[in-house]
């Protein structure tokens, strides 16, 4: 059969690599024997008419998107065209934003299986039963159509061997995403060839705010698989910047001490960050040289609040003193260290807003970006708005619409101002700031952008 796996184009960054396509090609390319194409229709910045003309030429015989939240509109736009070029394909939803949104997908008449969480072997027996003819229902892990019913099969056993896991790198294409001038996550980029790898999936904790794409249960790849693929990132494609997207690098200590030794071992000279931001706590002296010593120059801490009772409430309950020390010791050590918090959690006070606006500026990160709370659909923080988010346009509604916090819409504004104003309207941090980042039209960008939150009226996330 003819797969294409799509990724839409819209107003994201093109970068990173669309790993969960390149699984489900792999995947499908270990157990069948299928013609397979993907197309980033984001990192290539296609308009839709173009995508369809390549639909058009193709002519698959199934259709896969995977999209985030942020993409709703840009999917069900992308849909809708590939039904009108290929009307007798399967369109297939995945990614986040399939998981979160689940049976409301089911609505638009363009889209006919959504898939839940990781998708390798699912897709591996949905394309056998397509191809057979047969009904879906034996296929664990989906939502699909029967009768004008909506069906729902319960969900699919999380993959435990990750080591059997293979991206299809070569249809991926990497070199693409190799852009010197482009947007990208990292606002101190060292190297413009650089891709993303995830080293486990699944997180533990039960954060009431975060996605459950990959489920509550850490899974880790073995070091010797993660180095396998860094080493032939780095001598096939020239990769000399990479990002660790894992939810929980340092679950295990042990084993990501064993991944930054082996990069050493290995001589790679990469430039490493992890953007995702690592459990703060869970670190030790060694590891944070290893770190350093591995070629990590930029470690991100999602922190979330510096209230304990918010800490608590969220089910994060980090251990804030053990993070502070963390924090300082990465940038002790030379290396960039950047903080992500959240305002407006439920219940929170104005206070207790505030509380985190003055943790962040007196630790010793070099950034922090304040988020308002998203209650993203399926997420506990939904559940406690008691709103329906699904099929949202994310982009659309602000924070005033889903204030679930105990501070009004003005209050949580201007905590959100404060904290800004105070963690970076400091001599210490801009002189630190201006010493670390690169000198570079980019940095003037992101320059503007945070003078912009720091004294423009209004904040809008």
């Amino acid at each position: 059969m003819k797969v294409l796996l799509l990724r839409p184009n819209s107003i994201m960054i093109p970068t990173p690599v669309p790993l969960g396509l390149g699984y489900i090609a792999g995947a499908l390319r270990q157990q069948r024997n299928d013609e397979i194409e993907i197309l980033d229709a984001r990192n290539r910045r296609w308009p839709l008419a173009r995508v369809r003309r390549r639909v058009r030429e193709f002519a698959p015989d199934v259709v896969g998107i995977s999209a985030i939240n942020f993409e709703q509109p840009e999917t069900h736009e992308l849909a809708a065209a590939v039904k009108a070029e290929a009307p007798r394909a399967p369109v297939i939803i995945g990614g986040p934003y399939a998981s979160a949104n689940r049976e409301a997908i089911l609505k638009d008449p363009s889209c006919d299986v959504v898939v839940l969480g990781e998708g390798e072997a699912t897709v591996v027996e949905l394309m056998q039963a397509l191809e057979a003819g047969a009904g879906l229902e034996a296929v664990k892990g989906i939502i699909f159509r029967s009768n004008g019913e909506t069906v729902t099969t319960g969900p699919r056993d999380l993959i435990t061997d990750l080591d059997g896991l293979e991206a299809a790198w070569d249809l991926l294409d990497p070199v693409s995403y190799y852009k010197r001038f482009g947007r990208s996550q990292n606002i101190i980029k060292k190297d413009h060839r650089s891709l993303n790898i995830f080293t486990s999936r699944g997180c533990p904790y039960n954060c009431i705010f975060c996605h459950n794409v990959f489920g509550k249960t850490f899974r880790p790849r073995s070091p010797e698989s993660v180095l396998a693929e860094i080493r032939m990132l780095h001598d096939r494609y020239r990769m000399r910047e990479l990002d660790i997207v894992d939810d929980s690098f340092n679950q295990s200590l042990k084993r990501a001490k064993q991944i930054c030794d082996g990069i050493i071992q290995n001589g790679l000279k990469l430039s490493v960050m992890l953007p995702n931001g690592i459990r703060g706590d869970r670190t030790d002296p060694e590891f944070l040289e290893l770190l350093k010593a591995a070629g990590f120059y930029r470690i991100a801490f999602a922190v979330e609040s510096a209230s304990p009772r918010i800490q608590e409430l969220i089910h994060k309950n980090i251990d804030l003193d053990k993070v502070k020390w963390s924090i300082e010791q990465v940038a002790r050590h030379g290396m960039f260290a950047t903080g992500y918090f959240i305002q407006g959690l439920p219940t929170e006070t104005y206070d207790e807003m505030k509380l985190t606006g003055d943790w962040a500026a007196d630790s010793d990160l070099h950034v922090a970006s304040f988020f308002y709370l998203n209650p993203f659909p399926g997420t506990e923080a939904a559940r406690i708005a008691g709103r329906d988010f699904t099929n949202v346009n994310f982009r659309d509604y602000s924070t005033m619409s889903v204030n679930v916090s105990a501070a009004t819409d003005s209050e949580l504004h201007a905590a959100n101002k404060y904290a800004y104003r105070r963690f970076y309207l400091q001599r210490r941090r801009m002189a630190r700031l201006i010493k670390a980042v690169p000198k570079n039209a980019r940095t003037a960008i992101n320059a503007f952008l945070v003078l912009r939150l720091l004294f423009q009226d209004e904040v809008n996330q």
